[in-house]
């Protein structure tokens, strides 16, 4: 991932909170200028979709304002639920042949009309040993996107990329660990409501999921058991103590209930990369990172990696970068590592790339 000195401000607009990272690049590292979170209001982001447009735009500029930011060039990714994400063989070809390809390709692959997508692909094999070429399309909603640019500009910025939640991750990923030939990669972040899962290999995307399954799943079971309201529940989840009646500690039942939805939902992520490794030839998964604000569930990813039989690391993309502890709390940082990782990947993106 080349960097330089004007890349992109990554904003990440999630359904509970915005997180925001900026990064300086000079020329042997990559140095954190700027990271903030920002509670969104309940209601004002459902399914992707920006319910509240001017809730969303004031909690940009909220946040704007209070980490003081500097800098207009913003990258923002659209949710995951809005995109179509589908790697294809076709036969090579290059030019007017192509794009008219690739428009037969969006018809057949995009469950949508045409004028309500925004459509992008990128050749990612020029040409395969049986004469094929493999090309990765991306459909975005339109409706989603504009209401994306519409808070962004709203709140002061310039959208200048806009990306999705697997990509970034991605691009995350691959400038702070790196990726090694021909290895297979599965990277999911863990959000509010659902959870996206991005295979990698050969350093390229393969396979791509949304799933129904999120922190919610562990906030409602703990809720329901446990007869506690949202905000304790929500404590209990990533091992907070002093809820319900004061205790001062986490009950045991919250670490059955954590364990057991971690069963639950380690078991979903298997299924799914069992999937595409049962429909591919020599695909054996050789490592999993975890993101996203539900992957700081204890149980959660001792779960998964039991389950999938390989190391799985929770991802801190900040490990990667200098941080001077004089400007950033490191405390904080460690412990919203993961959370920021999508806004990470955003801010690798430059003005005008591709």
């Amino acid at each position: 991932m080349l960097l330089t000195p004007n890349n992109c401000i990554g904003l990440d607009i999630g359904t509970s909170s915005i997180k925001l990272v900026q990064l300086k690049a000079s020329r042997k590292s990559l140095s954190l200028q700027n990271f903030g979170i920002e509670p969104m209001p309940a209601g004002a982001v459902v399914d992707g979709a920006l319910v509240d447009q001017t809730a969303v735009s004031e909690a940009i500029r909220n946040l704007s304002k209070r980490i003081h930011l500097r800098g207009k060039d913003v990258a923002v990714a659209a949710s995951a639920n809005a995109v179509i994400i589908r790697r294809l063989q076709i036969p090579a070809m290059q030019g007017p042949a192509l794009a008219e390809q690739m428009e037969w390709e969006v018809k057949q692959n995009v469950p949508f009309k045409r004028d309500e997508v925004i459509v992008d692909w990128e050749v990612l094999v020029e040409n395969t040993p049986d004469g094929q070429m493999e090309v990765v399309l991306v459909a975005a909603k339109r409706e989603i996107v504009e209401q994306y640019i519409g808070a962004v500009k709203s709140a002061g910025l310039n959208p200048v990329i806009i990306d999705t939640d697997a990509f970034a991750m991605q691009n995350a990923v691959e400038s702070s660990v790196g990726f090694n030939s021909a290895e297979l990669i599965a990277i999911i972040n863990i959000g509010a409501h659902f959870s996206t899962l991005i295979l990698v290999q050969d350093g390229q995307p393969v396979f791509h999921r949304n799933l129904a399954t999120g922190g919610d799943t562990f906030t409602e079971a703990i809720r329901h058991r446990l007869a506690v309201g949202v905000d304790g529940a929500e404590a209990y989840k990533v091992g907070g103590a002093g809820y319900a009646g004061g205790a001062d500690v986490v009950p045991q039942e919250v670490h059955r209930v954590l364990a057991q939805v971690s069963e639950q939902v380690s078991s979903e992520f298997q299924r799914t990369i069992d999937f595409y490794i049962g429909s591919a030839v020599g695909a054996d998964l050789a490592r999993v990172f975890v993101t996203g604000g539900s992957s700081l569930v204890p149980q959660l990813p001792k779960a998964i990696q039991d389950r999938s039989g390989v190391p799985v690391a929770l991802f801190d993309p900040f490990a990667s970068i200098s941080v001077d502890a004089k400007r950033f709390d490191i405390d904080y940082l460690k412990a919203n590592a993961p959370v920021a990782t999508v806004a990470f990947g955003l801010s690798l993106r430059r003005p005008g790339d591709k």
